[in-house]
């Protein structure tokens, strides 16, 4: 299976620039934020098969999703961004303007 026909292609492509905004609106990611997704990190490790393949415990996936979607925002505000999925996530500062967020091959 190619990586863009993979489910988490377009579903990620869509959550991670909303979870860039709401990280945006609040002024860029917090103590609390990095935190997150430190243990989002070791669930992964543990359950990223779930994530990938589904099965789990009721509502599992979902949440698996919802704080690896929120973990690679914050990513996308490190120079140079992230790659995930063969799409790029970084969040750049404009001369003049507020940061954005861009997402693409």
């Amino acid at each position: 299976m190619n990586q863009n026909d993979h489910p988490l292609y377009a579903a990620m492509g869509a959550a991670i620039p909303l979870y860039i905004k709401e990280l945006q609106a609040r002024g860029g990611p917090n103590h609390e934020d990095r935190q997150k997704a430190q243990k989002t990190s070791d669930l992964l490790g543990e359950l990223g098969a779930v994530l990938l393949c589904g099965g789990g415990k009721k509502g599992e996936v979902a949440d698996l999703f919802n704080r690896t979607a929120h973990a690679v925002a914050l990513l996308a505000f490190v120079p140079g961004g992230v790659d995930l999925f063969g799409q790029h996530f970084e969040v750049r500062k404009k001369t003049g303007k507020k940061p954005c967020a861009t997402a693409g091959s």
